[in-house]
């Protein structure tokens, strides 16, 4: 079948081949990854494991034993034991940028495959139209201009079938990760208010009485 596929397409298809391989690959990899990393936070869960997190008895803590990168960024946060706001927020950005990036490995080269597949087959086309207007002009043999036709629409379809599975999984893999960000940035805003409710509060008052100061 390959063999064939080469035949048909030209020297465009050993690209074409190596883009439909890597997609592949990639698609596949990723799926694993999601499925062993990615989970829907459950914030009611994950607030009451927030305000019940021990530091000397981690092994029980709900955030210890669930699964998914949520989990595991708020874990070592929160074994860290922060002191004040300031430093939970310091290191949640810290986890946030050492364990998020886990997710979005490879992705850029996905976007790239489903954006040059096209290209490549476009490429195949002018090439098979370049090989039919030759035989044209040297008589018109229509066995090698039916070749040069097929060698143009083979190609083409082949960059669309490698195109459209990349980018639909692109977005796909993309959406669940702004999902993910989202629910991030609620439960870090919740999380922030429970736990250092009383320094948000004299915060709060700090900056109304400059206010009055000031007017």
């Amino acid at each position: 079948m390959i063999t064939e596929f080469i035949e048909t397409a030209g020297v465009v298809a050993y690209p074409l081949l190596l883009a439909a391989f890597l997609m592949l690959f990639i698609i596949f990899e990723r799926t694993i990854v999601f499925i062993l990393n990615y989970r829907t936070i459950n914030k009611e869960q994950y607030l009451k494991a927030i305000e019940d997190f021990d530091e000397s008895n981690l092994g029980d803590n709900i955030l210890h034993n669930q699964k998914g990168i949520a989990a595991k960024i708020y874990y070592n946060t929160l074994k860290r034991n922060p002191q004040s706001r300031e430093e939970f927020k310091l290191y949640l950005d810290a986890e946030e940028v050492d364990q998020l990036p886990e997710l979005e490995k490879r992705l850029g080269f996905l976007n790239f495959i489903a954006q040059v597949a096209p290209t490549l087959g476009l490429l195949g086309t002018v090439s098979g139209m370049i090989k039919t207007f030759q035989v044209l002009g040297l008589g018109g043999n229509p066995e090698q201009m039916a070749l040069g036709i097929s060698e143009a629409l083979f190609t083409t379809a082949a960059g669309l079938i490698i195109s459209l599975p990349a980018a639909a999984f692109y977005h796909y893999f993309y959406a669940k990760i702004e999902k993910l960000h989202n629910q991030l940035n609620n439960l870090r805003l919740e999380s922030e208010s429970m736990l250092f409710k009383k320094e948000i509060e004299e915060t709060t008052k700090k900056g109304l009485k400059k206010n009055e100061l000031s007017a």
